[in-house]
């Protein structure tokens, strides 16, 4: 009898406890790559349209309308580091340093340009980032506006 509630116990408190414990052991090691750089920490994630090119055709205007996809957090971020007026050039050599990648400029204005993040890896617990952010400069090529989005890739 002693036997049979040992084996009880074993089964339904031991072993799904040490799974829980290997599951999250191996999650642990399994952290999405590279590291967020600073400007991406701690924002956030919302629905909507993703990006600021304006739009080419209809369908993607009608799209515009309902809202924009914008991290409230990155794009106070940006717009507080970078203020209307900043040089493009140190704005764009400090994404590159945060591992950013400049993108081409929107097809359907020159004037606003991207540049991305994507981390990789990841798992049940820890989602992957990406990241992309649209800044509009004027002649001077001085910032004008900077709208950052975000995206967590999960199941």
């Amino acid at each position: 009898m002693k036997r049979a509630i040992q084996r009880t116990l074993l089964a339904v408190v031991v072993i799904p406890i040490a799974l829980i414990l290997a599951v999250v052991a191996i999650e642990s090691l399994n952290r999405p790559t590279p590291p967020l750089p600073p400007l991406l920490q701690g924002a956030t994630a919302h629905g909507g349209y993703w990006g600021a090119c304006p739009p080419e055709n209809d369908t993607e205007a009608m799209m515009m309308r309902g809202g924009s996809a914008a991290s409230p957090e990155l794009s106070q971020r940006l717009m507080n580091k970078f203020p209307v007026g900043s040089s493009e050039d140190h704005f764009s050599k400090t994404l590159i340093e945060q591992g950013f990648k400049i993108y081409p400029s929107c097809k359907s204005d020159p004037s606003i340009h991207t540049a991305g993040f994507k981390q990789d890896g990841g798992g049940i617990f820890l989602y992957p980032m990406t990241a992309q952010i649209f800044w509009k400069v004027d002649q001077n090529d001085a910032i004008v506006w900077i709208k950052g989005f975000v995206a967590f890739t999960g199941l």
